[in-house]
């Protein structure tokens, strides 16, 4: 028969105290809490709050323990560390998504090169390994060059880089401008003197080193200049024939108008101060008794012809002879016309317009300067003081 050995009284008094007091472990507190925490993914209440899989948010950042996968907090001690933030390259699983420092910031497919990938340019999704390169100023295939098999000329610059002629490698923006008619350094983008040609001889920025008085036409001086734009003068050549801005050189120039009193030959035509009647309105650039010059002759040895060139016709001379003003044909020393005022009819010199209409030098004489009316006491031969003298400025 065995032996049956008696467990002392005191061992088991606190077998019993443990059955008892180990089921009151479970039961939730004052606080709903309880339990020795939530364990996610089990479906049981671990802590007894009444939850399951809830979780917690110790950092603060809205981004739980437990919760649907792609929202759980991979680091509840960093408030910078959760679901939907950017990767950094930090050597951490900042997004939480399982990878470390997986930055592609232009989801093409391929982690930024700072990050240890291979993307060369992670600020532009046209621009991974294997991506056909296009000519856009940008390395599209990350080999290290920038539109490699689009420059044609080999001169450094592609067309879409700004070569405006990539056919020649003399042309580019890095170019020497020379006196050629070409726009060698790429600056040039219009048709400015309406030839046909685009950017071709005398447009603006063509050539424009060898324009030292900045008036739009180049030296016909220089050597290299005379074989596009002839010798600058006789009244043949297309280039400057005073390109000098110490010396006049930007009031002279191929049609300029011909300043009859400053001892230039402003039109590059050969002649100097000659006589001119540009308007048309019979009243030409020189002073009573000038000589003008009409024996200046044209490159086929021609008298040159007015209305450009005229002996003087021993008038006083014409303040305002532009060609290009609708208004110079009506202003010169012979201009006279009538003003009805209450009936009567004046016959003036002046308009009141604030112009010197009579090219006398005073502007809207015989006429009363607050109402323009004409005074009735105008003295056509004697007009008195002048009212209005004409400046230089």
């Amino acid at each position: 028969m065995p032996t049956v050995r008696l467990v002392p009284c005191f061992l088991c008094s606190f077998i019993l105290l443990a059955l008892v007091v180990a089921p009151l472990a479970c039961v939730p507190g004052e606080n709903g809490g309880g339990g020795d925490g939530e364990i996610c993914g089990d479906g049981i209440d671990n802590d007894n709050d009444g939850a399951t899989d809830e979780g917690v948010d110790e950092d603060g950042d809205t981004y739980r323990t437990c919760d649907i996968p792609e929202l759980i907090d991979c680091d509840d001690d960093n408030p910078d560390i959760h679901p939907g933030t950017d990767e950094l390259c930090d050597g951490v699983d900042t997004n939480c998504d399982g990878d470390v420092d997986n930055v592609d910031l232009d989801d093409d497919g391929y982690i930024s090169s700072s990050c240890g990938g291979q993307d060369c340019n992670d600020a532009n999704a046209d621009a991974y390994p294997g991506h056909p390169e296009a000519c856009d100023g940008a390395d599209n295939d990350c080999d290290g060059e920038i539109d490699n098999g689009f420059d044609a000329d080999d001169d450094g610059f592609t067309f879409c880089a700004g070569d405006c002629v990539d056919s020649d490698p003399f042309i580019n923006p890095d170019a020497v401008e020379t006196c050629d008619g070409l726009d060698n350094n790429c600056n040039c983008s219009s048709d400015s003197n309406g030839d046909g040609i685009q950017c071709g001889p005398g447009d603006n920025n063509v050539d424009e080193d060898y324009d030292a008085d900045g008036d739009g036409f180049v030296d016909a001086t220089e050597a290299f200049c005379v074989k596009v734009y002839g010798p600058g003068g006789a009244g043949e050549s297309s280039g400057d024939c005073n390109d000098d801005p110490d010396n006049g050189g930007a009031a002279v120039h191929p049609g300029a108008h011909e300043d009859s009193f400053d001892a230039l030959d402003n039109d590059c035509d050969g002649c100097i101060d000659e006589c001119q009647d540009e308007d048309e309105d019979g009243w030409d650039t020189c002073e009573a008794g000038a000589a003008g010059d009409p024996t200046c002759l044209d490159s086929e040895g021609l008298p040159l012809t007015p209305p450009q060139h005229l002996p003087d016709d021993g008038q006083p001379s014409d303040c305002d002879d532009s060609p290009d003003s609708l208004f110079a044909p009506f202003v010169n020393p012979g201009v006279s016309f009538e003003h009805v005022f209450q009936d009567e009819t004046y016959l003036l010199y002046e308009q009141c317009n604030g112009v010197d209409d009579n090219c006398d030098g005073c502007i809207d004489e015989g006429y009363d300067p607050a109402t323009c009316n004409p005074l009735e006491e105008f003295d056509r031969d004697n007009p008195g003081p002048c009212q209005d003298p004409v400046t230089d400025d």
